[in-house]
């Protein structure tokens, strides 16, 4: 008789919102007389001949379409509608469950998902976020200007902006490979970016009216926002930066930069502004929501340390 409390298994679906597909528990070891008693006889039940779930694990839509991705097999992706609900663009569903399937992919359907099969992507073109791979909000937006009314991507496009999951620059470089192509969807891609160009300022976001009010609440100076920064040349649109001071404060959002492990970049981007001469304080969108104390004491603290550097110059 077989343990099924078998530790792999259980820390991957743990990971996998309690999902573990066939293929996932024959790498793991099992065979397929086990698979076959553990979701005969055992605590998993099957929801596809492929993808089983831990008996007990919460019910979720997260849930429903991991299951869909994981049915479909390696090299599957969150996609179209559903990878903008779960990148957290209003006016989007997950359900049902959107998925592309590159070419390692598996080729039978799933009762799941709706599956749309790419003869060319971007590189790269996919991350995961909260354990379920998704495509990335560049190539999200371009795929709603193949599927949707030219609108509804126009206002995807500038949430995403607002939300800092994208800029101009971020969708021209992830999208370089595919942009001057003849494919569905973009010269109305094209025509989205070029009308605002890289240095367009979308509409103040949420987070940002927060930073803004937890400085005025306290009575602390504001600081510009949206500002082109960086020494003999260009470094980039800043979020915030003083008016007089070197000092400039970013804020990263957790959805985003924690999904893509973009660190590397943020990390060069940080150390071009300190090249260039300025002090670089860097929020997180939970420190920003929920700890507006240290907001406060890192804004009073590159101010200092910009005052410093100032009257040294």
């Amino acid at each position: 008789m077989w343990t099924l409390e078998v530790e792999p298994g259980l820390e991957l679906a743990e990971r996998q919102h309690g999902l573990l597909a066939r293929e996932q528990a024959v790498e793991l070891g099992w065979s397929m007389r086990r698979w076959r008693y553990a979701t005969e006889r055992g605590n998993w039940e099957l929801l596809t001949e492929r993808v089983a779930r831990r008996v007990g694990a919460p019910e979720t839509d997260l849930q429903r379409v991991l299951a869909a991705v994981l049915d479909c097999g390696p090299g599957t992706y969150l996609s179209h509608d559903s990878a903008c609900a779960h990148w957290g663009v209003p006016g989007f569903e997950l359900l049902p469950a959107h998925v592309i399937v590159v070419r390692q992919g598996r080729q039978t359907p799933s009762p799941l998902a709706i599956v749309h099969r790419p003869r060319l992507l971007p590189e790269p073109f996919g991350t995961v976020l909260d354990g379920i791979p998704v495509v990335r909000p560049a190539l999200m937006v371009l795929q709603l200007c193949q599927t949707s009314h030219p609108s509804r991507a126009e206002r995807a496009l500038d949430t995403a902006w607002s939300k800092r999951l994208l800029s101009g620059p971020t969708v021209r470089r992830e999208l370089d490979g595919v942009l001057g192509r003849g494919r569905p969807g973009t010269v109305l891609m094209r025509d989205l970016l070029e009308r605002r160009g890289d240095g367009y300022i979308p509409p103040a976001s949420g987070l940002e009216s927060r930073f803004e009010s937890v400085l005025e609440d306290r009575g602390i100076e504001p600081l510009r926002r949206q500002v082109d920064s960086g020494g003999a040349t260009w470094t980039g649109r800043v979020d915030y930066r003083d008016e007089v001071l070197p000092f400039i404060v970013e804020i990263q959002s957790d959805r985003y930069h924690a999904a893509l492990v973009d660190r590397q970049a943020d990390a060069a981007r940080v150390a071009a502004l300190e090249a260039a001469g300025f002090v670089v304080e860097q929020l997180s969108e939970r420190q920003v929501w929920r700890r507006p104390a240290e907001v406060v004491e890192a804004v009073r603290r590159g101010r200092s340390a910009a005052r410093r550097l100032h009257v040294a110059c």
